[in-house]
């Protein structure tokens, strides 16, 4: 192994120890350093059809190939959040590396998914955000009627049907590391239970939470959350504005594009779809009270709206590990929750080592905010993922 810088051996400490948080200071993080040496990747687009509430839809993703594998038995997966799509995993919007490239950079195999309707054809969008709506099929225009009933019927299910269908095509017999960012978090928490020649080990998180059943009962118990119900034919449209409203504004020294005007620049055509149906932001959230009224509207029973808020399979989840990052300036995360105990991420860990998972820990590290993955320093993140692999967190790799 190579030498430890004091951010690694800090946090590698802090994992063999027994205390959930691992709070890293600046300075720390600062010093983490690559697990492996660089090495080149190439990267194609990869998609899948597949059929579910009486439709044909397409799942679309990237997947990075390394030169030299580290690990070919093992290969990570990412989800995005709810108005975003692979393309965030790619480039950050100055231009630097993302997520997906340090992680094909050090020698892994990497697929990133994009949910169905928010990767357009050739991946530009044409319509504006105010005129958006998903785009179902990559190959044919579809009329705005039946695109309306897809937004009712484009369910937690639907998109993980897809997710682990285009996994076993493209990553079939291998071992699992499962990432998702904000609503992406508990698709990923889930994948294990739709891809099927697949094995997922470990959840290496970072703005990301739990289940949503367990984020409904996190909100219930703690009171950290306000509870939010949106109408079923309601899609939420992103904006500078409402990008600040959530708290999603970092310092400008982490953020070398500038503010969200400058992000929404970027992101508008090509790297964010921008919008969110209600149906997504529900199931996310747990809302029961506009679930209950999707199967009068579609004629699917309530199962498909509900089932994703069960307990996860508990001998699925006493065989894996999870690894949480958190920036301390995240609102939903981290900041939400008087006590310590009420944290999001805390609440989630407990959870988790209820279930009785082989390893879990909360790395703190100051300044981010929920979308720090994007940020200056942001090829750390995954350094941390790496050095915990290698230490053995993920089980033993022979």
């Amino acid at each position: 192994m190579r030498e430890l810088s004091l951010g690694v051996r800090k946090m590698l400490d802090g994992l063999a120890g027994s205390e959930m948080l691992v709070p890293l200071g600046w300075d720390d993080w600062l010093s983490v350093i690559p697990a492996y040496a660089e090495t080149k990747f190439s990267k194609k687009e990869v998609t899948k059809r597949f059929s579910r509430n009486g439709y044909e839809w397409d799942i679309h993703g990237s997947l990075y190939t390394p030169t030299k594998e580290v690990d070919g038995r093992l290969a990570f997966v990412f989800f995005h959040g709810g108005a975003d799509s692979e393309d965030v995993f790619d480039l950050t919007p100055d231009g630097r590396p993302g997520q997906a490239r340090a992680l094909a950079a050090q020698g892994f195999k990497v697929l990133t998914i994009t949910y169905p309707g928010h990767y357009p054809p050739k991946g530009h969008w044409q319509k504006p955000i105010a005129e958006r709506q998903p785009i179902y099929l990559l190959d044919r225009e579809l009329p705005i009627e039946e695109v309306l009933d897809r937004n009712l019927k484009c369910t937690f299910n639907t998109i993980l049907q897809g997710a682990g269908q285009l996994v076993d095509q493209e990553l079939s017999g291998r071992d699992i590391l499962a990432w998702g960012h904000s609503t992406g978090g508990p698709m990923a928490s889930s994948l294990s239970q739709f891809a099927n020649s697949v094995k997922v080990i470990g959840l290496t998180n970072f703005g990301t939470g739990g289940p949503d059943g367990w984020r409904k009962a996190w909100r219930e118990e703690t009171g950290a959350e306000k509870f939010i119900e949106l109408p079923i034919d309601h899609m939420s449209r992103r904006s500078p504005h409402t990008y600040r409203e959530a708290g999603y504004e970092d310092p400008l020294e982490l953020t070398p594009w500038g503010g969200p005007e400058e992000l929404f620049a970027w992101a508008g055509e090509q790297h964010r779809s921008q919008i969110k149906t209600a149906l997504c932001d529900n199931q996310h959230r747990g809302t029961m009270t506009m679930l209950e009224q999707y199967p009068a509207r579609t004629g699917l029973p309530l199962e498909e709206f509900t089932s994703h808020l069960r307990e996860p399979d508990q001998a699925w989840l006493r065989s894996i590990s999870v690894l949480a990052i958190v920036g301390s300036n995240d609102k939903g995360h981290w900041v939400a929750g008087k006590e310590i105990s009420q944290k999001r991420e805390i609440y989630m860990g407990r959870r988790y080592r209820e279930a009785n998972v082989r390893n879990n820990h909360v790395v703190l590290i100051p300044h981010y905010g929920h979308f720090g993955f994007m940020e200056l320093h942001n090829e750390k993140f995954v350094y941390l993922w790496l050095w915990a692999l290698k230490a053995g967190y993920f089980g033993k790799r022979g």
